[in-house]
């Protein structure tokens, strides 16, 4: 089924079913995540009152020292149209943090991201924004990031509302900010995300972005104190680990993620963690651990009922199975400054 008519909905039991959303329900649509083949955890939420997308950013990422494959190109290409054509449905967009995966900077860059004035004006045009603190518990790269994007929507939102600790309502539907929470450990140099509580009659979904696991603590006793029906998460960087972040605290990020998979009946572990090929062993004891008692454990293109399309962590494979063309090579070979502005020839 095509990515922009299948949903997903919890209805008052709590129960998570396939299908049309229907009013008196939460709809829950993931739009982009590594799973489904490109950086992000962009993701549509939809309540009776109110319309939201949810870190409304793309990108593709430097590994393995090759620039992504063409393959990731096309689909990078194909989900951010995808991101702007929800992004017109939508009433609110929340932005957690200023990583280029998150939302969608407002110049040309084709390298990675992908962006371009047009396509970041027609995110955000006429929408209520409610942002990451630009000026609060952010790190220096962010905090020129969040600032540039802030005087930029000034000129075309509605109206940018800060999200750090905040609770803002939509007719009967609370819209909830966590105050900022690491980007992983406690002290990281990445800095610090926002997470979401969308609560509609009782029923919650959470949005936690980039929290790497969780590894820190006081993120997961902050996720249990709200006990949504479903968690959206950014699963840890195992590909890192050994290297820039230590294999003590990625270890430990799995037994924060059996603790929440215990408690919350649905979890949607994504992200960093599915740049890596052996994520599903990583996590296997978890999912059986959460399916014997009846919760669920899966990624974001399982939730959508698909299988995993894991890109970034095959790019090897896929220069080897599927050689880029000679146009494609000779663009990167460009300078800098011109791949940056001329788009792959994929």
């Amino acid at each position: 089924m095509p990515y922009s008519y299948l949903r997903v909905y919890i209805s008052r039991s709590g129960l998570v079913e396939l299908g049309l959303g229907q009013m008196g329900k939460i709809v829950v649509e993931p739009l982009a995540f590594e799973s489904l083949g490109v950086r992000s955890m962009s993701c549509l939420i939809e309540t009776p009152d109110i319309k939201m997308l949810v870190d409304p950013g793309i990108a593709l990422g430097p590994r393995f020292g090759l620039l992504p494959h063409p393959k990731e190109y096309r689909v990078r290409s194909q989900l951010r149209s995808v991101l702007i054509k929800e992004s017109h449905k939508a009433d609110v967009i929340t932005i957690s943090h200023y990583h280029h995966d998150h939302y969608t900077p407002n110049y040309v860059e084709n390298v990675f991201i992908g962006s371009s004035p047009e396509d970041a004006t027609s995110i955000i045009q006429d929408k209520t924004l409610i942002i990451k603190d630009f000026r609060e518990n952010v790190n220096a790269s962010q905090r020129r990031r969040g600032w540039l994007f802030w005087r930029f929507a000034q000129k075309y939102s509605k109206e940018v509302l800060i999200a750090d600790g905040k609770e803002y309502q939509f007719g009967e539907t609370k819209i909830k900010f966590s105050k900022p929470v690491p980007h992983g450990e406690a002290g990281s140099s990445l800095g610090w995300v926002t997470m979401l509580v969308v609560n509609f009659d009782g029923l919650k979904v959470m949005h936690a972005s980039d929290i790497q696991g969780p590894i820190f603590e006081g993120t997961v006793d902050s996720i249990l104190q709200e006990n949504p029906e479903i968690l959206i998460a950014g699963g840890p960087p195992l590909y890192l680990a050994g290297g820039l972040v230590d294999e003590i605290v990625v270890r430990r990020s799995k037994g924060n993620i059996n603790r929440l998979c215990q408690t919350v009946e649905n979890v949607i572990l994504d992200h960093h963690v599915m740049r890596s090929l052996d994520w599903h062993i990583f996590l296997e004891s978890a999912r059986r651990n959460a399916e014997s008692i009846g919760h669920i454990l899966q990624s974001a293109a399982r939730f959508k009922g698909l299988e995993e399309n894991l890109l970034e962590a095959r790019r090897i494979e896929l220069y080897k199975e599927e050689p880029p063309n000679s146009d494609f090579l000779a663009w990167t070979k460009l300078p800098w400054d011109r791949r940056r502005v001329e788009p792959p020839p994929v």
